[in-house]
Parts: C-alpha cells; structure tokens; sequence
C-alpha cells in the first residue's frame, strides 16, 4: 500500500532518511501556520513527520484523522502531541529517545566553560574595540568544582562524564534513578536542596511534567551558592524566569547559561537580555550535525516500520494497546522454534536478596564470598561482576563495596573459574576500549549484547532486550512477564517499571514471540 506521510514542516533528508519513507509511501511537506490548514493537510495522512513544528496535534485534530497510523517527531520532547489521545485512537507515537544527549551534554558542559572562563563577555569586548586588561575577565578553573545535575538520564549521565574529565565532583539527584545507581556512575546521590546548595555549576536535565514546571523558583534560586551558575539545556518553564531574573539582579547566583525559555523564540524585550551574567543561545542543544542525522534517521525508520507493521524501536505510546499473546505456554506465549527447555528453577527476585541476605561466614573473606556469588549467578543467570557484588554486598548487611571487598570478591571469582563453576565472557564497551566480564553457569547461553550496566534503558537496542530475556528464560522457563521485565531493568541498572519502560519491555516480549 502507498501510504500518505506528511512532514509539517520543511526537513532536509538524508538519503537513507528518504530511502526508508519511499519504500513504504508517498512523502509530502505541508508547512503548516494555522489551524485550519493543518486539519486539512493530516485529515487523510497515515504518518505525521515533523521537527520544528509550532502547533500542536490535540485530541480535536486527531479525531479529525481518519486513517493516522503513527506521529513520528524528529527530536525528543513530545510537548506538541496529546499522547493520550493519540493511544486511545490506536496511533503509535514515535521519537528519538537518547539520540541527542551526547550533543546536549557538549553544549551543557559549553555553557559552563564560556560562564566559568567569561569567553562571551570578552568576546564582546573585543569585538567593540575595548582592550581592556585581562584581568578584568578573570575566570575560574574548573578543577575542583562541584556540578551538580538534577535529573540523572542519558544526558545527566554523560554529563557527569564530560565534567570528570575536567577533574569536577558531581552531585546528582533524581528520584526515579537509585542512590546506588547514582554512586556507581561516580557522582554522590543527594536530595534536591542538597545538590542546589552544595554545587558551583546546577544543569538541569528533566523533561517537562507537571511535576517539574517551576521545579527551580525563587526559594530554590535563593538555596543556591551566591557564586554558583544555573544552566538550563532542557525546558525553559522548569525555571520560574521571573524568580531567575530577579535572583541574578540581586546576585544571588552568579549567572545562568541558558539555551531554553519559557517562551520561544525568545522575545527582543525579555529581560535576560539586558544581563551581562547570563550566556544564552537560542534552543540548538541538540543540534549537532551527527545527532541530527542520528535523530532523523531513527525516526523515519521508525515511522516506516510501524506503517509496515512492525515494532518501532523507539514509541513513546503505542498504537496497539497490550500485547494480545498466544496460548500454550507457562507465560501465555509461544515460545521461538528451537526454543531449549530448561529444568524449572526457583526465581530469587532481586528485591529479596536484600532482606534474606547470603551465606557468607565473613561478609569479604574470599572463601566466603565463593558460595554466595555462585548462588547469585546460579539464581539471577548472566549477570556482571559489578552487579554480583553490589547483590552480594548488600546480602551480606553493608551498602557500597569497597576497594578492599572488591579485590576480594575478585579472588572469588577467580576460584570459582578455576573450579569450573562459572564462565565468564568479555564484552567490549563500545568507543571505550574497555570490557565488562560477565558470569554465567557452564553451558548457559552466551549474552549477546554489547554492554551490559550503567545505561539508559531507552538507548538499549531491541535485540539485547530480547537476547537477555530468551536466555532469562532457558533458565526459568515458567517466569512471567513481570519477572522478565524485571530482570532486564536490574541488568541495566534501573530500579522503577515506569509506564514506558513497561511499553518497551513489553515490545521486547512481543519480537520473543512472534512465529
């Protein structure tokens, strides 16, 4: 079928973006300026494209489209589109989840250079001819300061990365990323008001809810460090720019770098202008050349895939409802042909090891640690050393594993691998030169994936979702969706089943499925 896919505004592809939309359809770009023409231009489109868009698809444009399959916008923020109407109507809503943050993270750490070290304002300077002695834009090193991130994602977290390297301390809080999560990324979790007191640099890093709108105001601005800055690379309305401004003129932050606004484009009078302290650019975080390309190319792809049938890699709601899954199964599925039955083994969630605890006649003595961390790998299946020890840390009463438990903790694997108790197998890490060694039993599946840890669950391929839960169950054959969700959240890192992660794990179980 040649499928009607409508751009609302002008996109520049790229050869394999084209590719993809022309296998399945006919493209055409609607610049859309009012209403009216956009009723008229999506009324018999099957996918909506966009990027730059200004209006918004509601509930009442939406029940206007008769044959709408799939929205697909080329960026990350969904404010434009109402989801949940978009879900009740069966479109499938489609993004670009994780593939600008490491170009956000670049223009954040930017921000922070070109406020620490005064580059605008002596720019300026001498651009207008003033030669004025270089002690008057005396900077700051960044060595030693503390950045603290609130909201700790896929940005927040490469961030923190760009900020080590230039020998920072990171501060982080987000309440739906554990503290051990946070600690393990390097940075020290804390409260809101802890990290905004105790930072020289706060970036903010959260999406747009109902909860963040104005998350930074006049008491959270006064909790600050009167030589600390305010950097803002995610949406303008998370700060109250009233309570901003007034904070900045009556110094009680140093300054702000800020690339988001309440309202945008940002307006000539807005008073933001008129301050010395402040860096401001106009929205382009995420534009870099290779996140866009990156960015386009994912969802147009997506786009195709759902107006084919398939699974998109990235929906932020999905069209289908739940998976509707055969019977025949101890889970409700059928299982893949050729599919290997394992013999029926108790499931230990993770949850419980924290309140039962392990054997373990010294809680790091090396012939202790052995029974233990074969239990864990023999109960939880492939899982990294990392993950085996902060499991077997916790079991055995204490919270972080030190360098001293870590070396010993080693020892035991090394002992259980010279008695052929485990295998381990090296997975590279991509960019990094760097490997992870994961434990399995002798004779488990091979983990197929590129790495395993500290990720957005978001940016996991597809692949290494179902990869992991098809050898989850070789091991446990009769466990449930739940469970297999719920071990895939704890090989990445995460603690919280959010109603997207649900989604994507539950896209996951349909590819394991599918004849």
């Amino acid at each position: 079928m040649d499928y009607d896919i409508v751009f609302l505004d002008r996109v520049e592809l790229t050869p394999a973006s084209r590719q993809a939309l022309e296998e399945v359809g006919t493209v055409r770009t609607v610049p859309v300026t009012a209403q009216e023409d956009l009723l008229t231009a999506v009324r018999d489109a099957h996918a909506i494209v966009y990027q730059l868009f200004p209006d918004r698809l509601t509930r009442q444009v939406l029940e206007r489209c008769r044959r709408l399959k799939v929205i697909g916008r080329i960026g990350i923020g969904m404010d434009q589109v109402d989801l949940a109407a978009a879900t009740g109507r069966g479109v499938t809503v489609v993004n670009a989840a994780g593939a600008q943050a490491a170009a956000v993270a670049d223009h954040a750490m930017a921000l922070m250079l070109c406020l620490a070290r005064n580059v605008v304002a002596s720019h300026t300077a001498l651009r207008a001819g003033d030669r004025s002695p270089p002690w008057q834009f005396m900077g700051l090193e960044m060595g030693g300061k503390t950045l603290g991130i609130v909201g700790f994602g896929a940005i927040g977290r490469r961030l923190a990365q760009r900020a080590f390297g230039f020998g920072m301390a990171v501060r982080a809080c987000d309440p739906y990323v554990s503290p051990d999560a946070i600690e393990e990324a390097g940075a020290t979790p804390g409260s809101l008001a802890e990290v905004l007191a105790g930072s020289d640099f706060v970036s903010l890093h959260v999406p747009l809810t109902d909860e963040t709108r104005h998350l930074i105001g006049a008491r959270e601005l006064a909790a600050m460090r009167s030589t600390a800055y305010l950097i803002n690379t995610a949406r303008g309305p998370i700060i109250d720019e009233t309570s901003l401004v007034a904070a900045l003129r009556d110094g009680a932050i140093a300054g702000a770098g800020l690339d988001v606004y309440e309202e945008e484009p940002l307006a000539a009078g807005n008073p933001l202008l008129a301050l010395d302290q402040v860096v401001l650019t106009p929205h382009i975080a995420g534009w870099a050349v290779e996140a866009q390309v990156r960015t386009q190319e994912s969802v147009v792809k997506d786009v195709a895939r759902v107006l084919r049938g398939e699974t998109p890699v990235s929906p932020v709601s999905g069209g289908g409802g739940p998976a509707t899954l055969a019977s025949g199964s101890p889970t409700g599925v059928r299982h893949r042909p050729g599919a290997q039955r394992a013999a029926l083994q108790p499931l230990l969630p993770y949850q419980e090891w924290d309140e039962s605890g392990l054997p373990h006649p010294s809680s790091t003595h090396t012939f202790g640690a052995v029974p233990g961390l074969r239990q864990i790998i023999e109960t939880e299946g492939p899982v990294t050393t990392d993950r085996a020890y902060r499991v077997y840390i916790r079991g055995s009463g204490s919270t972080r594993v030190t360098r001293q438990a870590r070396t010993k903790l080693d020892h035991a694997v090394n002992r259980l691998l010279d008695q052929k108790q485990v295998h381990i197998d090296e997975l590279g890490i991509p960019g990094d030169g760097e490997t992870q060694r994961v434990l399995r039993t002798p004779g488990s599946l091979g983990v197929v994936v590129r790495e395993i840890g500290n990720r957005d669950l978001y940016e996991v391929p597809l692949n290494e979702v179902v990869a992991l839960m098809e050898g989850r169950l070789e091991q446990i054959p009769r466990a449930s969706h739940e469970e297999l969700m719920r071990y895939v959240l704890d090989t990445y890192g995460w603690k919280r089943l959010t109603d997207k992660a649900r989604t994507y794990l539950t896209t996951a179980i349909r590819l394991m499925y599918e004849d």
